[in-house]
């Protein structure tokens, strides 16, 4: 009787108990990642993804995954999805940072297990790179290590992940239910609905809940949209054999449009983010920068676009613009800076850059607006001349008008009346146009005696009567100020002044 009893107990235990399995890497070899910045490797029969900022790999033979030397990358993360669908325990991952100063995190579905831990410090000895754990874990789904903040070369010397099948829920779902709100309401024709914003809740048969969100698997109907308009998503979630199910009203709309329905260049690049490139559209804006200027090589031209005309906002570029969807131009375009333009052509990203692929062209050009001034000439009330003139073309004033009478011409004003008792302050005639302007006409009397007072003749030249000269003794107009010894008026100085 004892001996079945103790049987049966080690049954039940054995019944109970979930044994877990280890996975573990060793680096015997220097890992080739090739030279991409993204690189599969197998690792003891595992799918893992390395990513890192740049390729700088040391020449160094060290049985390691060894990433950068001087020009290390900051930031080095490796992903895999080969334990989908296992209980994971632990993590833990041995490496070293040259100067120690790289930081761990660890990431285990959608939860972060370990913050920004401190490597060891690489001495040049492979025992140098020390574990990094996590311990007593219960997450599933993908695995995600990350390296941050570096300045010299990483080493990684080994993995391991302590793993066990995951289990079905111990508790009966007794029902879901769906709350929230889609995070994206608007879509385009081939785009499949997204539940993001949705979240799913399990009530067990023991009346406890619990989010089950990231646990469910989702069904929709329809799968994809295929017209354009206001559309009714059932978006089905099921989890633990229940299910459940919600409406979620969105809007679909078609990305081709028209010449009058053109996208703005933040519409367009909105479009590109999302992925939708490939695709024939109408985009408009202001030429902001022509990037290159037609050549009679090629006969084509390349300008960005933006929409306020600003180079400091987003731009939008007219890649190798063309006269019309057969013909390059013949000659060229002339386009300027501060045009209002609608083009037609394919969405595409290249590099940095937003922008119409090659054999775009225009569909509406509109001059940029350049204002007119008019400048009008008056000569004793009446107008010699009225100029219409766009703004920067050279201002050319009229011939200066005859005397009147006993007035002559002293200048050009641009008030209507000056006071004649006080000098008037004459216009400078404006050398471009750049107001609407009127200038009058100022004449004045000659007084007697007026004009220069003093005029310089030789002695032998003054023949007319009543005149009255100072000539000094070399011939000089006297200046007006005796010197030396001399004294007295209407006595000239004996030496030159």
């Amino acid at each position: 009787m004892r001996k079945i009893f103790t049987l049966l107990i080690v049954a039940i235990l054995a019944s109970a108990t979930s044994w877990a399995d280890t996975w573990t890497w060793t680096a015997s070899t220097k890992e080739d990642l090739g030279t991409t910045t993204t690189a599969a490797v197998k690792l003891n029969g595992k799918d893992w993804t390395v990513t890192r900022d740049e390729v700088n790999n040391t020449s160094l033979n060290y049985g390691c995954i060894q990433l950068g030397k001087k020009g290390a990358p900051e930031q080095v993360t490796l992903t895999t999805s080969a334990f989908s669908g296992k209980q994971i325990s632990s993590v833990s991952i041995s490496c070293a940072s040259y100067n120690g100063d790289h930081k761990c995190s660890i990431k285990v579905g959608d939860n972060v297990v370990l913050t920004e831990q401190s490597t060891s410090t690489w001495s040049g000895d492979e025992n140098s790179a020390k574990p990094i754990s996590v311990e007593k874990l219960s997450g599933s789904g993908d695995i995600s290590i990350s390296f941050t903040d570096g300045t010299r070369a990483l080493y990684i010397k080994s993995i391991s992940v302590t793993y066990t099948d995951s289990p079905e829920p111990q508790k009966t779902v007794k029902s879901l239910a769906i709350t929230g709100e889609p995070t994206n309401k608007e879509y385009y024709v081939g785009d499949a609905f997204s539940t993001d914003g949705l979240k799913v809740n399990a009530t067990y048969d023991d009346d406890t809940q619990e989010d089950v969100t990231a646990k469910a698997t989702w069904t929709r109907s329809p799968a994809t949209f295929t017209e354009a308009g206001a559309v009714s998503v059932t978006a089905t979630a099921s989890y633990g054999g229940v299910s459940a199910s919600t409406t979620c009203p969105v809007t679909v709309k078609t990305i081709a449009n028209t010449k009058e329905t053109a996208y703005t260049v933040a519409e367009a690049i909105k479009l590109i983010d999302n992925g939708k490139t490939g695709v024939w559209v109408y985009v408009k804006g202001v030429v902001s920068k022509i990037v290159t200027p037609y050549s009679t090589q090629y006969n084509n031209i390349t300008f960005n676009v933006s929409d306020d005309g600003a180079t400091t906002t987003p731009q939008f570029q007219f890649f190798r613009n063309q006269k019309d969807a057969e013909n390059t131009y013949a000659e060229d375009p002339k386009i300027e800076v501060g045009a209002t333009v609608i083009g037609y052509g394919i969405l595409k990203k290249f590099n940095d850059t937003y922008e119409f692929d090659k054999g775009n062209y225009l569909v509406e050009y509109k001059a940029p607006f350049v204002p007119t001034y008019t400048y009008t000439w008056m000569v004793n009330g009446a107008e010699v001349k009225k100029s219409l003139l766009k703004e920067g073309t050279a201002v050319e004033a009229p011939a200066n008008p005859e005397n009147i009478d006993d007035k002559v011409f002293t200048g050009w004003v641009t008030t209507a009346t000056v006071d004649a008792n006080v000098a008037p302050t004459y216009a400078t005639i404006d050398a471009t146009a750049k107001a609407n302007t009127t200038y009058y006409a100022v004449f004045a009397t000659l007084k007697q005696g007026a004009g220069e007072k003093w005029i310089k003749k030789a002695a032998s030249e003054i023949t007319e009567e009543g005149v009255y000269a100072l000539i000094s003794k070399d011939g000089k107009a006297f200046n007006g100020e005796l010197s030396g010894s001399y004294k007295g008026d209407g006595q000239s100085t004996a030496t030159a002044f």
